[in-house]
C-alpha cells in the first residue's frame, strides 16, 4: 500500500471515529453516563447542582434557574432549602458502587434514562433521568427515585416546577 492511500485511509477511519465519537455524545446515555464519570465510588457522579457551569452544562434551563434560585434563596436565608441532599448519589456521602445504566427510551426530544447502584450492600436505587434535547444537547430535566411511597422523590417537584 502507497504511504498516500495509508494516510488516506488513516484519515477517512480517524473521520469515522470522530463522527461515532460526536454520535455517542449526543445520546441521553452519553449524557447520564459523563454524570457518572468519577474515578472512585466516592467521586463517583459530578456535582451538577452546586457547580454552576456543570448545571448549564447537563440541567435544562429551567431546572438549572431552579436550582440556582435554591441556592440562592439558601444562602440568604441561611437554611436548608429544598435540595438537602445529593440527588446524583441519593445521598448526602455520595457512595455509588455497581452503577447500571439503562438503555434510553427516547420519543422526540424528549428521553428517559433509567440508572441503578448500590452503596456496598445489596439493597439498589433505582433513579430515572428524564432528559430533553436543548440547542442539540441532551439535558437533564428532571430526576426522580422510583422506590417505595416513602422513598420516592422527583427533583422537579422539591422545587415547585411543573
Amino acid at each position: 500500500m502507497t504511504r498516500m492511500r495509508r494516510l488516506c485511509l488513516g484519515l477517512l477511519m480517524a473521520s469515522g471515529l470522530a463522527v461515532s465519537a460526536l454520535a455517542a455524545e449526543s445520546s441521553p446515555e452519553a449524557t447520564v453516563k459523563q454524570i457518572y464519570s468519577g474515578k472512585t465510588p466516592e467521586t463517583k457522579g459530578i456535582d451538577i447542582i452546586g457547580d454552576a457551569k456543570l448545571r448549564a452544562k447537563y440541567l435544562s434551563k429551567d431546572l438549572a434557574a431552579a436550582v440556582k434560585r435554591d441556592i440562592d434563596e439558601s444562602a440568604k436565608s441561611g437554611e436548608v432549602g429544598a435540595l438537602d441532599f445529593d440527588p446524583v448519589s441519593d445521598s448526602q456521602d455520595p457512595m455509588i458502587k455497581d452503577l447500571k445504566i439503562e438503555p434510553a427510551a427516547v420519543q422526540g426530544d424528549r428521553a428517559q434514562v433509567g440508572v441503578s447502584f448500590n452503596r456496598g450492600d445489596p439493597k439498589r436505587d433505582e433513579l430515572v433521568y428524564d432528559l430533553v434535547k436543548e440547542n442539540e444537547q441532551w439535558r437533564v430535566s428532571n430526576i426522580s427515585k422510583k422506590g417505595s411511597a416513602e422513598e420516592t422523590w422527583s427533583l422537579r417537584q422539591m422545587l415547585s416546577l411543573k
